[in-house]
């Protein structure tokens, strides 16, 4: 199916797309609602500005996307993979991340709110303010100082 396909059919109000196969798209500030996109792939789509808000991602893979100020708030992104992917300005807000891996992809100003049962799983990633993290992580940020409160100084 190509992109003028596929939103035709949205237009038409079909919301079941599972396994859908999107390459080689450009679907940059569409508004796309309540769709059911388990298992989808994606390759060398242009997502920039999307809302998907409120919609099924699971086991769903992004290979090369740009996802820049994207919105994917309320989403179940459970064991969705981005690999290689610009999320700058990305946001996960009230979203289930169960085991999400992000494997060479940017996040500067992205905002990584969502929670899950199992932790995201991050890859070379360069983390919201911009540091560039080497390898394999479960954690982008840093442990505050033991001796620091909201980054000032405890007084002994």
């Amino acid at each position: 199916m190509d992109a003028e396909e596929f939103l035709r059919r949205y237009a038409a109000g079909k919301r079941d797309f599972q396994s859908l196969i999107l390459e080689y798209a450009d679907l940059s500030g569409v508004e796309l609602q309540f769709l059911n996109i388990r298992g989808a792939k994606f390759r060398y789509v242009n997502l920039s500005s999307i809302n998907l808000r409120s919609c099924n991602l699971i086991g769903s893979e992004f290979c090369y996307c740009n996802l820049r100020n994207g919105n994917i708030e309320s989403c179940n992104l459970e064991c969705t993979r981005f690999f290689d992917c610009d999320l700058g300005g990305f946001n996960t807000r009230i979203c289930d991340m169960t085991s999400t891996r992000f494997i060479r992809v940017n996040l500067r100003d992205a905002k990584l709110s969502g929670s899950g049962e199992e932790p995201c799983e991050f890859w070379d990633v360069i983390r919201p303010d911009g540091e560039f993290i080497p390898g394999f992580t479960y954690v982008i940020y840093p442990a505050p100082s033991p001796d620091k409160v909201n980054g000032e100084d405890i007084p002994f």
